[in-house]
């Protein structure tokens, strides 16, 4: 933990102002969201105490996913808008970390014991792994944004009309 800390806090220090001019923040979700997929899917199936002190080293690049989404987030609105889109990102987050509890302990849990449906300890890291692929997904189609004039978008669509 303590490693994958150190890692995180000087990856989000000097790693990422290097990297979002360099290959964009929707590249650098679509690699967190992709290392982190990887990332949990080794770890579920860690054959050795070893794994997850050697997937430390590759969890950092994870910690790229939660600054992006709030970067990208931002420059989809205009500067009226953004308390709200971090206000509902901030909401959505609160929720997860209800909800995922509510969820995992039991899964874990349950594969963990005598009574599991069989046997595979890293289950519920192996289905969070596939949450993970599925947000991986999501995140290729994600475009950059057309910058923002004022309070609107400067583009041609449809909600150039509206005050």
């Amino acid at each position: 933990m303590m490693i994958s800390g150190i890692g995180a806090t000087l990856t989000q220090l000097f790693l990422m102002p290097i990297l979002v001019p360099a290959v964009g923040e929707e590249k650098l979700l679509t690699t967190g969201l992709f290392v982190s997929c990887i990332n949990i899917f080794v770890y579920s199936i860690a054959w050795s105490s070893w794994v997850p002190y050697a997937l430390a080293g590759f969890s950092v690049l994870g910690v790229l996913v939660r600054p992006t989404i709030t970067s990208i987030a931002s420059k989809q609105v205009g500067p009226n808008e953004q308390g709200m889109v971090q206000g509902c990102l901030s909401g959505i987050t609160s929720v997860a970390n209800i909800i995922s509890p509510l969820i995992f302990s039991p899964l874990t849990a349950l594969f963990l014991s005598e009574d599991a449906p069989f046997n595979f300890p890293g289950f519920s890291l192996m289905c969070l792994g596939l949450i993970l692929m599925t947000a991986f997904f999501l995140s290729l189609m994600i475009r950059a944004a057309p910058p923002i004039v004022g309070d609107k978008v400067s583009s041609n669509r449809c909600t150039d009309t509206l005050v």
